[in-house]
């Protein structure tokens, strides 16, 4: 078992000017899960995204098994799996047909596809709903028909942004049951969710994002021993209670606006 199957390693990534990740460094190791927490607008979903190739870093390297993501994204589709939080299936196809389709965007040969459609039907709890339109779904069932669909391809790493987003505390429970079955079977799997009693509940390492850094990673249990609380919602208030007050931002953005114009001046003067 590799205990860096994937890495980020001094990873930047800006949109424009604005600095997303600052010289982000983690490990996540295989067959484990691994949770990503930090408040909203952290940049907890762009992390995901880097790891799976949709966007590319403007600095520093994504690693799976040593080897450049970046530089592999043929294989790295191949390997990976990601179940978006908005979800990715088709509303006018049935539960059945979205299987189908995503096999045969994978190249999958059909009688395998029909295979891996029906085990993934037992697998999430959709065999009854085979032959219903994804729009007729419940959002619990939207929620396991985009996890059926990730796993199509029999990825060895699945990437969850917010599995259990908007639903009740009993379909929680049991989005969190089908996350410990799909990585029993030695699937490695990384998540973020805000609710971090879940986090606790199922996951094997926890990375803390926090102004644009990763402050910290480790078990759970080591986590909370170090920052001397109960659970990680008071881990969570312990370092977020440490943002910058409201009258500090205003005084970052406004010595930012005068750096930008400064810089505008500089080019200016240079193209006369």
């Amino acid at each position: 078992m590799d205990d860096e199957l994937i890495q980020l390693r001094g990873v930047d990534k800006r949109f424009g000017r604005k600095v997303v990740l600052d010289c982000i460094n983690l490990s996540i190791p295989e067959q484990k899960i691994t949770g990503i927490i930090g408040a909203s607008g952290e940049g907890k979903t762009t992390i995901l995204k880097m790891i799976i190739g949709f966007y590319k870093p403007n600095k520093g390297d994504v690693l799976y098994s040593k080897r450049t993501i970046k530089n592999d994204l043929k294989n790295i589709k191949k390997i990976f799996g990601f179940a978006t939080e908005d979800g990715s299936f088709h509303e006018r196809l049935t539960v059945y047909e979205n299987l189908i389709h995503f096999g045969r965007l994978h190249h999958i040969k059909k009688s395998e596809i029909k295979k891996r459609a029906e085990k993934l039907m037992d697998l999430v709890g959709l065999r009854e709903a085979k032959d219903r339109l994804a729009r007729d779904l419940s959002m619990g069932m939207k929620k396991r028909l985009d996890v059926a669909i990730s796993l199509i391809h029999n990825p060895k790493v699945l990437i969850m942004d917010e599995p259990t987003a908007d639903l009740d505390p009993l379909l929680r429970d049991n989005m969190l049951k089908l996350i410990k079955r799909i990585n029993s079977n030695g699937t490695t799997i990384i998540l973020t969710t805000q609710l971090l009693g879940e986090m606790d509940r199922i996951c094997d390492k926890i990375a803390i994002l926090f102004e644009r850094k990763i402050i910290d990673e480790g078990e759970p249990n080591k986590i909370k021993s170090k920052y001397n609380a109960q659970d990680l919602d008071g881990v969570f208030n312990r370092i977020f209670s440490k943002k910058t007050k409201p009258e500090d931002k205003i005084k970052t953005m406004e010595r930012q606006i005068e750096q930008e114009l400064k810089e505008e001046e500089i080019e200016n003067e240079e193209l006369d």
